[in-house]
């Protein structure tokens, strides 16, 4: 078995994994920016670090086999710089389908450009590599849960805007299955994951009053009203680049993978399956 680093591991992307590894019999480490509450199983060893200091990784990596790795704002740089010094480790790493989405050719935004970097910083530093490349998460609707929870509404610029939204604990999966093979048999390869279906923003709220029980308004936003909210959460870079991201969305066409049934021989939860198994979520 491996010791596996897990980094993002309280974010809703990689929430999933440290559990799934234990199951495996791994013995499993996660950085953390400060000490975590009670959310991390306790056999889980906790490391403090952060992924945009070089500094401050030597002993998160001390010991370590494998690593799954989510981007930051610089991608992987300081990552890089730290695993300089452990060329034993392999590298499963958390990109983006929109790395390669041909409508966002040229278009560059910090969104998007951490993912292209962080691929580009670890195929020089020559580890043994695989890379996830996820398009939009279903834990996403979580934005929505205050709203929800006070008011019975969702508000939203464009309701008509449309994704095959992968369930998290599916992304947790197939990680699982790579890390458990060892990324030496991936190594090079890269996957690209969707959930099953194609579902709008009016979708996601129909489904979720559904499983709530109770009927939800969905609010459409002005353009000016959405900015403004980011605007409380979201850093400069972000809010500037997030309605031309969302319009070029708008004009595509968005494509279903079935990689994740491929790997893991069952088929991808859906959104449906994803809001009922996390109702409790929304109060």
């Amino acid at each position: 078995m491996s010791r596996i680093l897990v980094t993002g591991a309280t974010g809703n992307a990689a929430r999933h994994l440290p559990g799934k590894l234990l199951a495996a019999g791994h013995s499993v480490r996660v950085l953390v920016h400060r000490t975590p509450g009670t959310e991390l199983d306790r056999r889980i060893e906790t490391v403090a670090g952060d992924l945009t200091d070089a500094g401050s990784l030597p002993a998160a990596l001390d010991g370590i086999d494998q690593v799954f790795l989510v981007t930051v704002g610089d991608g992987a740089a300081a990552f890089a710089k730290a695993a300089a010094a452990h060329p034993e480790l392999r590298v499963l790493l958390l990109s983006s389908k929109a790395v390669v989405n041909t409508e966002f050719a040229g278009f560059d935004n910090p969104i998007y450009r951490k993912h292209l970097l962080a691929e580009q910083q670890l195929a020089e530093l020559g580890v043994p590599l695989a890379t996830l490349r996820p398009g939009g998460l279903a834990s996403n609707a979580l934005r929505w849960a205050p709203g929800i929870r006070e008011h019975s509404r969702v508000q939203a610029l464009f309701p008509e805007l449309a994704a095959p939204l992968l369930d998290p604990d599916d992304l947790a999966a197939v990680a699982a299955l790579i890390l458990n093979a060892g990324v030496d048999a991936h190594r090079g390869a890269t996957y690209t994951l969707t959930g099953p279906e194609v579902v709008t923003v009016a979708d996601q709220v129909e489904i979720l009053s559904a499983v709530l029980g109770r009927p939800l308004e969905l609010v459409r936003l002005t353009e000016e009203e959405a900015l403004t909210a980011l605007a409380r959460t979201q850093p400069p870079e972000f809010v500037r680049d997030y309605i031309p991201v969302q319009r070029r969305y708008l004009a595509t066409t968005p494509a279903v993978h079935g990689t994740v049934a491929e790997l893991l021989g069952r088929p991808a939860r859906t959104f449906r399956e994803w809001a009922y198994a996390n109702a409790f979520r929304f109060g």
